[in-house]
């Protein structure tokens, strides 16, 4: 009899720790750990083959060294080291997307011109190096370009169609394989996706200046011209605007305030480039000082411009390479630089340095057919 009683107890026992750890389960959100959600950094589930089917090895840094696709670097989606033949590889994975209520699409078919270029949402909120986060509201022409779902660049939309970059983005020059290019207008985090504000697109043609020299980065300039799933190309919104070029050859003075943007290292020596989209102020250089011995004498060509803060506490670092220096005039914002190059970041008498654009209106006029856009239009007349 006793010993009837003690079974009884223990089974209840048990049901009852049964019954607590699906609760506790329920309390974690359980099934949204099975499915991706964004980037998928929260996946928890149990596919182990890669999207080519190979199978997963086990990981050496995780608990439990299992084998099952995670996203511990907070790529853009889960994935795993595979074995392909004798080398080691990463490959994504192919995970089942968590549901997400689609929201009513309220599209707009309107689209930039050259004369409504350079506006922006009056939202300037709150690193590039020094600076603050800002959303991308207050720099809608910034575009975020990766390499195989990799962020690699950033770059400025100059038109519906068309970003302008740098060249030395590309190791591989014209040899560049463009199908494994993509192009993202709205990104306020490279590694998030709004699917609201963002517009993606692949790219249908990709133009190097021809005389890029990669040694001395002088002619840095590149363009893409980008197209989306339905064929059409960027669409006006507050978070996808074209900036203004200015007339060419049009230059500002030394210490005019300008501002760069981008997803860049928030100091040299960092691991990995800001999550987040940031901006910074900097004043234009006189092209005397920056050639001078205490800056970076003849390594400064007559397409390049300087800009830094005066007290050297903000720059553009790696990771912004391609993105725009853009300065308002009139209440409208012109694209006047190129993020090109800079020794380190942040650091006394070395400026950020950038393309000149206003050397290169003729150039992007001639490989783009923009000459409406080219001839800025929209800068004040003296």
């Amino acid at each position: 009899m006793n010993l009837f009683v003690i079974l009884a107890v223990l089974t209840a026992v048990c049901l009852n720790v049964a019954f607590s750890r699906r609760s506790s389960r329920k309390h974690r959100n359980y099934s949204r750990e099975m499915c991706q959600a964004g980037d998928g950094s929260t996946y928890k589930g149990y596919v182990s083959k890669s999207a080519y089917g190979h199978r997963c090895l086990r990981w050496r840094f995780l608990e439990n060294h299992h084998n099952y696709c995670r996203n511990p670097d907070q790529s853009l989606m889960p994935w795993c080291y595979v074995r392909r033949g004798r080398k080691i590889v990463r490959e994504d994975c192919r995970i089942p997307k968590c549901f997400t209520p689609t929201p009513t699409p309220t599209p707009s078919p309107a689209v930039d011109t050259e004369v409504t270029c350079g506006e922006r949402s009056e939202r300037r909120m709150n690193k590039v190096v020094g600076g603050s986060f800002t959303p991308i509201d207050s720099h809608p022409w910034v575009a975020a370009i990766y390499n195989r779902k990799r962020f690699l660049c950033g770059g400025s939309l100059i038109a519906p169609c068309w970003v302008l970059t740098a060249a030395h983005c590309f190791e591989k020059g014209d040899a560049t394989n463009i199908r494994i290019l993509s192009v993202y207008l709205g990104k306020t985090a490279i590694n998030e996706t709004d699917a609201e504000r963002e517009q993606s697109f692949t790219v249908e043609k990709f133009i190097i200046h021809q005389r890029f020299n990669a040694s001395t980065y002088d002619n840095d300039i590149a363009l893409l011209k980008i197209k989306g799933s339905n064929g059409r190309c960027a669409v006006k919104s507050a978070s996808a605007r074209t900036v203004c070029l200015p007339p060419s050859h049009t230059q500002l003075p030394a210490g005019f305030q300008c501002s760069v943007a981008g997803f860049g290292k928030e100091r040299f020596s960092a691991w990995d480039y800001s999550q987040y989209l940031k901006k910074a102020e900097v004043n234009l250089i006189s092209q005397t000082d920056c050639t001078s011995k205490s800056y970076y004498g003849d390594l400064i060509t007559k397409n390049m411009i300087c800009a830094g803060s005066p007290d050297w506490s903000t720059d553009a670092c790696s990771g912004d390479s391609g993105g725009p220096l853009v300065c308002e005039v009139s209440g409208r914002m012109f694209l006047f630089g190129v993020v090109s190059w800079g020794e380190n970041c942040a650091m006394k008498n070395k400026p950020g340095v950038y393309t000149q654009i206003t050397n290169y209106n003729k150039w992007i006029a001639a490989n783009t057919e923009l000459s409406d856009y080219t001839q800025g239009k929209m800068y004040p007349q003296k």
